[in-house]
């Protein structure tokens, strides 16, 4: 069954791409905010090792959490803007070169997000490493790509964001959301 939450948005994007501090900014507007599970599943005891040795354990622990934010969500009346959804898990995957488990693919093509979906491009000035983002400059330009690949093989067009100040970008998006 085809659920089309036509209340979600997403921002998508490779990492250190602004993406975080872009939802922070939105929500001081009330907008709602779902957090990337990704960054969920590392905080957790063994999080970290759980990416590393497990990858596919990693993507089906990020995907309970999707499935999870993505059904509260789509159940409300209230916008709400994504950090990250189910497609940048299978572009995960893709990256590492790892098949797409059945239960992801299905996930990306029964639970829609019929709203926008923002990309953040790779933007070398703002990009920096933390303890959870380990890529370099040239891993990162490839998860992006990897990730839009992702999106576009499950139906969806990008909308670009600006490499401009956070505020232009917070106006950018909330010009375009549902």
């Amino acid at each position: 069954m085809i659920l089309n939450a036509t209340n979600i948005a997403v921002i998508t994007g490779g990492p250190g791409s602004g993406k975080t501090t872009l939802c922070k900014k939105l929500s001081e507007d009330r907008i709602a905010i779902g957090s990337e599970s990704g960054r969920a599943v590392l905080a957790r005891k063994n999080g970290h090792d759980l990416r590393q040795k497990n990858p596919h354990l990693y993507a089906a622990e990020i995907l309970k959490l999707d499935v999870e934010k993505f059904t509260t969500a789509s159940a409300s009346c209230q916008r709400w803007l994504f950090d990250r959804g189910f497609p940048d898990n299978a572009g995960f995957l893709d990256l590492m070169g790892l098949p797409i488990p059945g239960e992801l693919d299905l996930a990306c093509r029964n639970y829609r997000y019929a709203g926008q979906i923002f990309a953040a491009p790779p933007w070398r000035e703002i990009y920096h490493g933390d303890q959870d983002r380990i890529q370099d400059w040239h891993e990162a330009v490839a998860t992006h790509e990897a990730i839009a690949a992702a999106w576009a093989r499950y139906g969806y067009i990008l909308v670009e964001l600006p490499r401009a100040s956070v505020d232009e970008r917070v106006v950018f998006v909330k010009n375009r959301m549902i």
